[in-house]
């Protein structure tokens, strides 16, 4: 019966991812049956290993157990009263881009697998441009792509693996002549997570006061020539 379950997940997985794949080809945006997908693969050895990546970190552990900062809202305001060199007012300036997509109204929300891991998922993606300001990665395909690397050299993610493997797929298809570029900033984006300090177990909430700068120098953070 358990293989039985675990066949269905595959296939039902692999049948969103695909055709999520195909579906960011010709729309960059619409992300939602890639995390219809991930509901069935948490099973898959690959979620698996990350899981455990992340829980062999000791403070990242620390603040799963905690379910450290669970849903509080930010004060966008306090953070842009800050000076201009610190994290809390460039995350506040990061966020007023109108590429970025507001946590509250990210696809993956409607999806729930289990409390462990739907904070893990949370929080992975509440800090998720806070890893674009510090590491320097832009919210363009580029900096998605370099910063899908990032992860996989960090945690093994198989969400950002797939997410470059499309990623080149669509540049090899609709822009070619860009793949070299695609390529360095994989490439980059790779290296830096192989360097930094883990990234996923840090209390960014209680550092919006100090200079980027100085936490990337904290942290090993190389900032991306993108």
């Amino acid at each position: 019966m358990k293989t039985l379950k675990r066949i269905f997940n595959v296939l039902s997985a692999s049948f969103y991812l695909i055709s999520g794949g195909i579906i960011l080809v010709f729309n960059r945006n619409n992300f939602k049956p890639i995390y219809r997908g991930v509901r069935h693969f948490m099973d898959h050895e690959s979620y698996q290993i990350t899981l455990r990546k992340l829980k062999a970190d000791p403070q990242t552990n620390a603040l799963i157990e905690a379910r450290y900062n669970q849903y509080r809202p930010l004060d966008w305001d306090a953070l842009k009263r800050l000076p201009e060199d610190t994290l809390g007012y460039q995350y506040a300036k990061f966020m007023n881009d109108i590429a970025i997509t507001p946590v509250q109204d990210l696809p993956e929300n409607g999806v729930q697998i289990s409390p462990e891991v739907d904070y893990i998922r949370q929080r992975v993606r509440l800090i998720h441009d806070i890893h674009h300001v510090l590491c320097g990665f832009p919210a363009t395909e580029l900096g998605e792509m370099a910063i899908s690397a990032f992860y996989v050299a960090q945690i093994n993610s198989p969400l950002n693996s797939m997410l470059m493997a499309f990623g080149l797929i669509k540049c090899t298809i609709k822009m070619p002549a860009r793949l070299p570029e695609l390529m360095h900033a994989i490439t980059f984006g790779w290296n830096s997570g192989l360097k930094s300090q883990n990234l996923f177990g840090i209390k960014f909430e209680e550092m919006w006061h100090l200079p980027t700068d100085e936490i990337r120098k904290q942290l090993n953070i190389e900032v991306a020539p993108i």
